[in-house]
């Protein structure tokens, strides 16, 4: 079972680590801003904390793009529904490229059908217009955030080789301080190498391959 520090925990560990037990020279206020500067780091490089609002966008008449939510570093699956409690008539909606807009379906307007990302935007197609079965879309998405009990359990100690990194930097140790700062890209860029970006999928990727026999060939 995955074991979560907490916040005064991970105080606590960079005290010990840093000698200062007590929190004489180290506060817990200074820790607590070097271990939130971590997290939105961590959070920000690695991708690690996702987020699912059930009703992120509420559908306007005749407009195509949103605005992502502020938090929001990338978006991941989008859901159609119809807001209350609970939401109904969800519908998951299909990931395109923007060039693909107006080439997958003569419907100019009504329910969205598909979703994509551009820039700070997120954009529906087909266009949603008034009197449709939905009237919102809900996001899931990674987001940004400075608090360490948000963040995944193997993520967390990272932010403890930040916080000491930042600590010996006050204490006028540049090369330790240089040490924990490598020690935390090193382990950020180990756990994220089975992060990847998925493209949009292509009947390409699922053709089975050629393997009839031809007459007069050998095995």
């Amino acid at each position: 079972m995955a074991y979560f520090l907490t916040l005064d925990e991970a105080i606590d560990e960079v005290q010990v680590l840093m000698n200062d037990p007590g929190g004489l020279i180290f506060t817990d206020a200074l820790i607590t801003n070097w271990i939130k500067q971590a997290a939105t780091d961590i959070s920000s490089k690695t991708l690690c904390y996702e987020t699912n609002d059930d009703d992120a966008i509420q559908l306007v008449d005749g407009t195509m793009e949103y605005t992502t939510p502020t938090d929001c570093i990338k978006v991941y699956a989008a859901v159609a529904c119809k807001k209350g409690t609970p939401n109904t008539a969800q519908r998951g909606l299909i990931k395109i490229h923007p060039k693909q807009i107006a080439h997958l379906t003569s419907v100019a307007s009504g329910d969205p059908i598909y979703w994509y990302e551009f820039g700070e935007k997120v954009g529906f197609y087909p266009v949603w217009a008034i009197g449709g079965t939905v009237d919102h879309v809900g996001l899931l998405y990674s987001a940004v955030t400075e608090d360490i009990t948000k963040i995944s359990s193997q993520y967390q100690p990272f932010a403890i080789l930040y916080a000491c990194h930042k600590a010996k930097l006050m204490d006028g140790k540049p090369a330790q301080a240089a040490q924990y700062y490598q020690q935390y890209l090193n382990s950020l860029i180990f756990h994220r190498t089975d992060l990847y970006e998925r493209g949009v999928d292509a009947k390409d990727e699922f053709k089975m391959p050629d393997r009839t026999v031809r007459v007069g060939q050998q095995g």
